[in-house]
């Protein structure tokens, strides 16, 4: 488990704040924080493991199995033979509100990726909340306030253009070849395999986009 990684974020720490690794369940979304930095000493990864396990949570091989106490699964002892379960299980963390200077850090990494009305390429609500460690509600919260309305970027939206374009382009020439498939008796052999290609050139465009969409969404969360 040394070799897990969390998001780190900056937390409130006495009067100051420090950085902290974040710990997020992947049922409830419910959050817990271990500071690692403080003075001058940095504790690793491995220590913040142990300090989540402590506390009731499970600590998965990503962050996709990580779970509060509430939703762990229950402990089991095999005390004199018989294993026992139990179901009083620590309460996880309650998400934190967003501080001032959570808003501070947010609207300066908002600023630099965001141009007039939407992001700049790659960059969305989800690809900032994911780059900080910080919940995605807190950027578009920050977003709407003091930037605009609109939570995603250039390369999505022209790409959505596109692939309605093509798609409409796709749904005429398949109409037209049904229609004059139905009355092959009239039209020349050579005719019907031109417009079966393109049909099938139209399919092939589509298909291409659909993965591109794919990638894009895996890249920027959207």
């Amino acid at each position: 488990m040394t070799d897990r990684t969390f998001p780190e974020v900056s937390i409130p720490y006495g009067e100051k704040s420090t950085r902290a690794m974040q710990i997020t369940c992947a049922e409830c979304n419910g959050v817990a924080y271990f500071p690692f930095l403080t003075g001058v000493n940095r504790k690793p990864p491995s220590a913040a493991v142990q300090h989540f396990q402590a506390k009731g949570w499970v600590v998965g091989s990503s962050h996709r199995k990580d779970a509060c106490p509430i939703h762990a699964r229950p402990r089991k002892s095999t005390r004199g033979g018989k294993p026992m379960t139990t179901d009083t299980q620590p309460a996880a963390d309650a998400p934190r509100a967003m501080s001032r200077e959570d808003r501070r850090i947010v609207f300066d990494k908002i600023s630099g990726v965001y141009d007039t009305d939407r992001y700049i390429a790659p960059w969305t609500d989800a690809a900032v909340a994911k780059d900080l460690g910080v919940p995605r509600d807190w950027v578009a919260t920050v977003r709407a306030d003091f930037f605009g309305e609109a939570g995603s970027n250039q390369l999505f939206d022209e790409y959505l253009a596109k692939h309605a374009e093509v798609a409409a382009e796709l749904k005429a020439v398949r109409e037209r070849f049904d229609t004059e498939k139905a009355g092959i008796g009239k039209m020349v052999d050579d005719a019907v395999k031109a417009l079966a290609k393109t049909l099938q050139d139209f399919e092939k465009r589509i298909a291409e986009l659909t993965a591109l969409g794919r990638k894009i969404e895996r890249e920027i969360g959207k």
